[in-house]
């Protein structure tokens, strides 16, 4: 065995004992028994530090070392084959940032995440932040101590937030919110000077099992291997990857509001179908290389299915028919016109899940301004819901009733997932991008959804977003498949364009 199959090997070990630990956390979130969480904190505790330690093995650093593979030059070799270096880049990273954290910091993490987790699901089910208060800062100082423990020569928030979006910072994170945030208030300027769409008909009460039974069908419509997949119900929706062919979505059911479901079903499976895409050669099936890569690559994917595909006219066109059937009379005598503007209203909003296009990003600047208080120790804890509330007044000129709409409808802060909120805001900055190149390189994504012809986007982006994993950098991706860097005017035209059309201006 060479030198890059055995470190092949010892990475797909470690991966092998991480997707054990996925299952515990996925049965957390779905069917455990409450009583059972301090034991399951143990539990994942114990499985995060044996992942570790294989992750932190010497001999990968010895195999990475006799390959090339440096701090300063990470792809090693430069007569190794191009898959093989980009692997060693995505070892290098992975090696470097997990040698750095202490086992017993991972361990020690795990156990506190677990019981944080289930503290925010019933603080935010009894709208009690000051129960949950404790566990968020935990989480600050972790995140403070990790930090410093892969970089103390750089901020903290930069640090975090690199290990989601692979040399983001918050400077440059800034330099893309700050004009972004403009043209998103002008373009609600210009909506609020036209009349309202009517969405009453979407809150008219429709039970769970309805909703159950149309979920099913949209990820019937969005080809969804139910071989390789299943969905749940949970208090958050989310995806998590069980396997190369297991890889779980959840979604819950709103009885005042379906759409709620609808779009988060259709949102968990875009993620879905991104992992079960990745498949960069055989034999990097099992490694870190099969990653995504990174989480606002990730997002592209759920945010173009759920609004550039789920959101369109051309989508509805083919389903609201058979959606009219399942949840029948909810939407009886209601035309495409009417549907496709309901399910597209602008209206700012308190849930970022359920905020439209053109205010979810507000949401999510919102977010990363509180996150890097956070951890300046600029904003205390404590401090957090008046601070969320004041924000929500001055950026989308609402005010949560309560915390339980406010600051605790998020479950990231509660799994420890600070610095990640960003990635759904460059996100969709990453779809609009890739839809335009779709429609440049002969394929229109329009035309496409128009005709029922969902199977042709899907093969896009398998070849230039899915397939490749890890292989390429989130910018070195984007570049590939579109021919250019990061360019944010796509998704302002995006949204001009569209919400023009619903509007009438």
């Amino acid at each position: 065995m060479n030198h890059l199959e055995r470190l092949r090997t010892l990475d797909a070990d470690a991966r092998l004992v991480q997707r054990i630990g996925a299952v515990l956390a996925w049965d957390q979130e779905t069917y455990m028994p409450p009583a059972a969480i301090e034991e399951r904190g143990d539990q994942i505790a114990f499985i995060e530090a044996l992942a570790h330690d294989r992750q932190t093995s010497p001999e990968i650093g010895e195999h990475l070392a006799v390959l090339g593979s440096t701090v300063e030059r990470p792809e090693g070799d430069p007569t190794l084959p191009p898959l093989d270096r980009a692997y060693l880049r995505v070892m290098r990273r992975a090696y470097d940032q997990a040698t750095r954290i202490p086992t017993e910091l991972v361990a020690e993490m795990a156990k506190a995440t677990s019981l944080s987790q289930a503290a925010w699901a019933k603080a935010r089910e009894t709208n009690d932040f000051g129960a949950f208060a404790p566990h968020l800062s935990k989480m600050v100082e972790f995140n403070k101590r990790i930090a410093a423990c892969l970089d103390p020569s750089k901020p903290p928030y930069d640090v975090l937030l690199d290990r989601f979006e692979e040399g983001a910072t918050e400077a440059g994170v800034k330099a893309v919110f700050t004009p972004l945030r403009d043209d998103l208030v002008q373009l609600m300027d210009k909506i609020r000077a036209r009349p309202q769409v009517d969405d009453a008909f979407l809150h008219a009460a429709c039970p769970a099992d309805k909703q159950a039974k149309a979920s099913e069908y949209l990820l019937a419509a969005l080809s969804f291997d139910r071989d390789r997949g299943r969905m749940d119900t949970t208090a958050h929706p989310f995806t998590t990857t069980l396997g190369r062919d297991d890889v779980r979505i959840t979604t819950r059911y709103v009885e005042d509001y379906f759409p709620s479901s609808a779009f988060s079903t259709i949102h968990e499976c875009g993620h879905a179908l991104y992992e079960l895409g990745i498949d960069p050669a055989p034999e990097y099936r099992r490694t870190g290389l099969a990653d995504a890569s990174s989480m606002a690559v990730h997002e592209s994917q759920s945010r173009m299915w759920e609004n550039m595909v789920g959101r369109s006219r051309g989508f509805w066109a083919k389903h609201l028919p058979e959606f009219q059937r399942m949840l029948a009379p909810v939407l009886d005598g209601v035309d495409l016109n009417a549907f496709y503007k309901a399910v597209n209203r602008v209206e700012p909003s308190l849930i970022r899940t359920e905020a439209d296009e053109v205010t979810y990003g507000l949401h999510i600047i919102l977010r990363f301004e509180l996150e890097s208080d956070l951890v300046a120790g600029r904003l205390a804890v404590a401090d957090v819901p008046a601070a969320w509330n004041e924000r929500m007044q001055r950026l989308l000129g609402v005010t949560p009733p309560n915390d339980a709409k406010g600051c605790l409808q998020d479950i990231h802060w509660s799994m420890g997932a600070i610095g990640y909120f960003p990635s759904y805001a460059l996100g969709n900055l990453y779809a609009a991008q890739l839809w335009d190149a779709m429609k440049a390189q002969g394929l229109d994504p329009v035309a496409a959804v128009d005709k029922g012809d969902l199977a042709s986007i899907l093969a896009w982006l398998r070849d230039k977003v899915h397939k490749p994993g890890a292989s390429m950098k989130p910018e070195d991706l984007l570049r590939s498949a579109t021919g250019s860097g990061l360019d944010p005017s796509h998704f302002v035209r995006y949204l001009n364009h569209k919400y023009g059309e619903v509007y009438g201006f």
